[in-house]
């Protein structure tokens, strides 16, 4: 079978299974996103109305039994039980909730006392701290819905109901603290009944939409065409990667050798075909090797990560600086005037590798040595040539003293050892 054969065949694979995929998770997306809807609309409604309802039967009943709640602050809950005007409130909650699906009311002190229930085994109960009565305290009306195996209503007992609580704060001034928190119980058990039949019946529609697959199968087909163009650019960037990889030094991000050696023949060529001077230096860091025996490698590695950032910091436009392998470190001038600018920039270099360091709250200080070639000389060009002569020079400012630069071939050291 042809290759372009296998290959179309594996695609139309695909865009199958990623179509019935996409199918699966749309219904699922849309049958949850509408039971959230929904079920946020009717916690929001019957909020609304508890609220509504909690009001006018306050306006209504409130006056009669203000005192009840005012006067609960401390009482033990006999106390309660034996205030007549509970007994009162009962008969007429009973009597004005009755035919409602209101299924049981509980009156709150403002601090969280409760004062009335038409379960009296709740009465007395502290619900301080709840956070329906913080919020009521604050002005706010706020519901949840819950679902009971049992619960205790007017009636009697109940089971297996879908329930809404709503606390409404009830008289106080405009702004000020309410006087009492009447929490209602509402049963939604029909209601949600109904809108779970609805949900089922948006699901049967949304299935339905599985008839329009070949027409979804085109987007797909067009989406999988910009998936093979972006594994087209993660290639290309990978691959540049890992030509960045090979010519970069993985510790620091420098340049590292293979790069020197092509920029160095580069600058050769240049200097031979200009006859303008081009130079190369050679730093060793001095003292590295203590500091990485005492502190330990990861030590040894920031402290080179630092190095490295100070010495490109202080090169100018143009110079080039390579990572040669350990605390060895090269820097490539293309173009330069006389001994004294190179000088300058093996100063800086010095100047920068010798500022102290900041290891896991330690200071810690090394310095360079710096050997330094230049282009054209007596000797042949030749790449393996001037890295030699710069590595002796590097070796003869060691001899003198460390922390200075010296010039090959004439190997005298220069500047004052750090």
């Amino acid at each position: 079978m042809p290759s372009s054969s296998v290959a179309r065949f594996r695609l139309l694979r695909y865009f199958s299974i990623a179509s019935l995929v996409g199918i699966v998770a749309v219904t699922v997306c849309l049958i949850a996103t509408y039971r959230e809807l929904t079920l946020r609309h009717l916690i929001e409604h019957e909020g609304r109305a508890n609220a509504a309802l909690t009001r006018s039967f306050a306006n209504t009943t409130w006056a009669r039994y203000r005192t009840l709640v005012a006067g609960a602050a401390g009482k033990s809950r006999e106390a309660l039980l034996a205030d007549p005007l509970v007994s009162k409130l009962r008969a007429e909650v009973q009597a004005q909730m009755h035919g409602l699906p209101v299924v049981k009311l509980k009156v709150y002190h403002p601090e969280g006392l409760t004062v009335f229930s038409t379960d009296e085994r709740q009465i007395g109960r502290d619900e301080r701290g709840a956070p329906g009565i913080l919020a009521a305290q604050q002005g706010r009306v706020i519901s949840h819905i819950s679902y009971r195996e049992k619960f205790n209503a007017f009636e009697g007992e109940i089971a297996q109901r879908n329930l809404i609580a709503s606390y409404v704060p009830v008289g106080g001034l405009p702004g000020g603290p309410p006087e009492a928190v009447f929490e209602v119980y509402s049963d939604v058990t029909d209601l949600l009944a109904q809108q779970n039949q609805a949900q089922w019946q948006v699901a049967g529609l949304v299935l339905a939409l599985l008839m329009t697959l070949y027409a979804f199968l085109f987007v797909v087909v067009r989406k999988a065409d910009r998936v093979i163009q972006r594994q087209r650019r993660e290639r290309a960037v990978q691959e540049a990667a890992m030509r960045h990889q090979a010519f970069h030094d993985a510790l620091t991000g420098l340049p590292n050798r293979t790069s020197f050696r092509r920029r160095l023949d580069k600058a050769l060529a240049q200097a031979s075909r200009t006859g303008r001077t081009a130079a190369l230096l050679f730093l060793d860091l001095d003292r590295f090797k203590q500091v990485n025996d005492s502190l330990g490698h990861p030590a040894g590695d920031q402290l080179l990560k630092t190095v490295a950032q100070r010495l490109s910091a202080c090169l100018r436009e143009g110079d080039l600086l390579f990572r040669m392998g350990g605390d060895e470190f090269t820097v490539i001038l293309p173009t330069v005037r006389h001994r004294e600018e190179v000088a300058l920039v093996a100063q800086r270099l010095r100047d920068a590798a010798s500022q102290p360091v900041s290891i896991d709250g330690q200071e810690v200080r090394v310095g360079a040595s710096v050997g330094v070639a230049l282009v054209p000389s007596d000797t042949p060009h030749s790449a393996d040539v001037l890295l030699r002569q710069a590595d002796t020079a590097m070796y003869t400012a060691k001899a003198n003293g460390r922390g200075t630069h010296a010039f090959y071939p004439d190997g005298a050291a220069s500047g004052q050892p750090h």
